[in-house]
């Protein structure tokens, strides 16, 4: 093939604005759109997997079986972002990325499920959930083995060896490991429970806070001890339920040494060290350390007394007085 015309061209009958191709491999400027694309054929490299002819990045060497992906291929080394959204401006690589996002304006999910029927912007979209369903978990952390349903679950999860934690809250300057975590943990700053109970209309911060409630309402006791046979509707209440047959205790006091089976005990604990009582009486003003003990003030006020003698009927605002009260019954 002659280079040289389309180097130089027939210059005397082109203006100075017609328009030029240029080869984005060696730079090479061409009057025609032919025959910048016959040139190109002259930089296809042979794969040394499989012996094919290929178009090679001369930016990376990355290789590619179309010239079509290569020019798509190296905006992402020059930033050129040719294609935008006729909605909102944004600029995209790709013709197929502009109709893709376009989706996210007009709420268009032409693809679904065919197991649940669930919709979904994008196909990859469909594959990702199809793993809730076949429970398949093809990536897996290369420091302990554990498998997950997405990448990006295994770059999060790896941070948790190389502790490291890049995302932080702007209000307590807390570290974490994801970004999700951190608007998780703004809630507790805004007290933000965006999640209802349809039945008792009881709000939550987190999804799997109200997934888990719901149970109470519908009586599901999926977990089980595998000890004693009783069930529960968290696996974490399992955890916790298990100390109680093999008396471990992992939480320990600084202070003076005391071990605990449960951090939430602990942390009431060391408000014998701190002197902190965070509960206080609305009607009197008398502080307390213990939720529960503010509660049971309370009934001081109201007069209520729940717990009732079944033997003489004598009420008392407290359980545990009451069980004491059973035993002047049983002597």
């Amino acid at each position: 093939m002659d280079h040289t015309e389309g180097r130089h061209g027939n210059q005397a009958g082109q203006s100075a604005t017609s328009e030029r191709f240029s080869c984005l491999i060696c730079g090479e400027m061409f009057s025609k759109k032919s025959l910048q694309f016959c040139h190109v054929k002259v930089h296809r490299v042979r794969n040394e997997d499989s012996d094919k002819l290929m178009f090679c990045c001369p930016t990376c060497g990355k290789k590619f079986c179309k010239y079509s992906v290569l020019v798509i291929h190296m905006r992402t080394h020059t930033g050129e972002k040719p294609f935008s959204c006729k909605i909102c401006g944004k600029h995209f690589l790709k013709q197929s990325s502009v109709n893709r996002h376009t989706r996210i304006h007009t709420g268009e999910k032409p693809f679904s499920c065919k197991t649940c029927g669930k919709c979904f912007k994008h196909q990859f979209d469909v594959k990702s959930h199809m793993r809730i369903h076949t429970g398949e978990k093809p990536f897996s952390c290369k420091s302990c083995g554990k498998c997950f349903k997405h990448q990006s679950d295994v770059k999060s999860h790896m941070r948790i060896h190389t502790e490291e934690k890049p995302f932080s809250c702007k209000t307590c300057g807390k570290c974490f490991h994801r970004q999700a975590d951190v608007k998780y943990h703004m809630r507790s700053h805004t007290g933000e429970k965006p999640f209802s109970c349809k039945t008792c209309g009881k709000y939550f911060k987190y999804q799997s806070s109200l997934s888990v409630h719901l149970r109470i309402h519908t009586g599901e006791k999926r977990f089980s001890c595998q000890t004693c046979g009783k069930r529960f509707h968290r696996q974490a209440d399992v955890n916790y339920h298990m100390r109680s047959h093999n008396g471990e205790k992992p939480f320990s006091c600084k202070t003076c040494g005391k071990h605990f089976k449960y951090h939430s005990s602990l942390s009431l604990h060391m408000r014998n060290h701190t002197g902190e009582k965070p509960f206080s009486c609305q009607t009197c003003g008398k502080s307390f350390s213990d939720k529960k003990y503010a509660k049971y003030h309370m009934k001081i006020h109201t007069g209520e007394r729940p717990f009732s003698c079944k033997l003489c009927g004598k009420c008392f605002y407290r359980n545990n007085h009451l069980t004491r009260h059973m035993k002047l019954h049983a002597d």
